[in-house]
């Protein structure tokens, strides 16, 4: 998937990054098949969140390829990460991608942390139960990925990503957090 096209008109634009990820996950889950009833083929998702003239947008949905029958398959992955976002407004600047899983309880993906599928400065994903993730895979720097949950308006330190080229996960303790 080369480009999708922004703005998406039901999330509304804001100054904070996080103000718009909290808008996404009912619009998507509202999408045809991508939180389907038990044992029924779902459909994923995915955009990008950008910026233009200093507000933070979403870009339209896309549906993937392929709809999966449920979360035993969850480790085939094809989404294509938008490498552009079309907003007649102007210039734009991606920040991050986002992607829908459509069952619920769904972890981010090992290959959704693979180092080589990392184009932006963090990635969201939303599963069925509007569980929001975010990792943060730290490009170029010697620093592990993190892999955050939101919970409460924050963001909570879950796991870091130690082997960037494999997307191994380190789990962190809620002890520590």
């Amino acid at each position: 998937m080369p480009w999708v096209r922004g703005p998406w008109p039901v999330i509304t634009a804001s100054l904070d990054a996080d103000a718009v990820i909290d808008q996404l996950c009912i619009p998507l889950m509202e999408l045809p098949a991508a939180a389907p009833p038990r044992g029924e083929y779902g459909q994923e998702y995915c955009g990008v969140i950008y910026a233009h003239e200093g507000r933070y947008h979403a870009s339209w949905p896309a549906a993937l390829e392929t709809r999966r029958l449920s979360a035993e398959n969850k480790d085939f992955k094809n989404c294509r990460v938008p490498r552009k976002v079309v907003d007649e407004r102007g210039r734009t600047e991606i920040l991050a991608d986002y992607h829908t899983h459509p069952w619920r309880y769904s972890q981010m993906s090992i290959q959704d942390r693979w180092q080589s599928r990392q184009r932006y400065s963090f990635r969201v994903q939303m599963d069925a139960a509007c569980t929001v993730q975010m990792y943060i895979p730290n490009i170029g720097k010697e620093r592990p990925g993190e892999v955050f949950v939101r919970q409460g308006g924050r963001w909570v330190l879950i796991g870091r990503v130690m082997d960037k080229v494999n997307g191994t996960i380190l789990p962190v303790s809620e002890a520590s957090r």
